[in-house]
């Protein structure tokens, strides 16, 4: 039995050895084999990662390539906005250019209308003028051969005065020296002046009194200025009694103080007493014409 034992024991102990080496070995084989799997799954993955960082790599070239693309056209795009910007301002410029040249030429334009319009209004108040000067003249020709014989008498003249048909008189046919009150031949004289003068009913007529320089002081005429004046009134009441209209004949004296000839002689002195019925010129139409230009 003693010897026994320990050959079990043995037997037991190898048998145990035995066992472990087996297991030992099988355990060794499975974690060789998943060190194998292991390995081949980092390769696996290691390869994974690296072919992942090519297309990353790949991906951020292609991004790359396209963000210099966009730069250069963001480049281009901000290039061609300075250029649109400039051509902006500079056609701009030309706009406010034409817009002011369209004002000067509208400024113009309104000028020339303006000054065309007075143009038409002066030649419109000529012709008014010369249709009063041919009107003037047809009446200066007809009072001319109503007057003739009056005239080859000598009793009066007619000539044009400044643009005025004037009808002189020497006073001395018409009044007595320092007097205003007419004479008969006077009175006749002036009737017949009335006859023509009362036709023309749309002329007005201005009766004027004239005299020397030789100097009267009485009661009745302080001055030489009364006088003509005393004298040119009653012409004018004399006119009215034989036709002629009050509203178209009006009185004025001016004493010595337009003369026509020298005072220093008698006959200067003969010219400068005198009485001048003036036709005066159409004030309306002249007045019309004028308002129009």
């Amino acid at each position: 039995m003693n010897t026994f034992k320990p050959r079990s024991i043995l037997l037991t102990a190898g048998l145990s050895l035995s066992l472990v080496g087996c297991v030992q070995k099988s355990t060794h084989n499975r974690t060789l084999e998943e060190l194998s799997a292991a390995r081949m799954t980092q390769e696996e993955m290691t390869e994974e990662f690296r072919q992942e960082l090519e297309r990353r790599d790949e991906r951020e070239t292609r991004m790359r390539s396209q963000l210099a693309d966009l730069e250069g056209e963001a480049g281009r795009l901000i290039e061609e906005l300075g250029v649109s910007r400039r051509e902006t301002l500079r056609v701009q410029d030309q706009l406010s250019e034409c817009e002011l040249e369209a004002q000067r030429a509208r400024d113009l334009l309104n000028a020339q209308g303006a000054e065309a319009q007075r143009l038409r209004g002066r030649l419109d108040q000529l012709a008014a003028i010369e249709q009063e000067i041919r009107e003037r003249n047809a009446i200066y020709e007809e009072v001319l051969a109503r007057f003739r014989s009056l005239i080859n008498a000598g009793r009066l003249s007619v000539s044009i005065v400044r643009g005025r048909m004037v009808i002189n008189l020497p006073q001395d046919i018409l009044f007595a020296p320092g007097s205003a009150a007419l004479g008969r031949d006077g009175r006749e004289t002036l009737g017949q002046i009335a006859s023509v003068l009362s036709e023309f009913d749309d002329r007005t007529f201005q009766v004027e009194g004239h005299t020397d320089d030789d100097p009267i002081s009485t009661t009745q005429f302080p001055s030489n200025w009364e006088l003509s004046a005393a004298r040119a009134l009653s012409v004018v009441k004399l006119l009215v009694d034989r036709g002629v209209a009050p509203d178209l004949v009006s009185g004025a004296g001016y004493g010595e103080f337009q003369p026509v000839a020298t005072n220093a002689t008698e006959e200067g002195q003969r010219l400068n007493r005198r009485i001048e019925i003036v036709m005066l010129p159409n004030l309306d139409v002249i007045a019309d014409s004028a308002v129009g230009g």
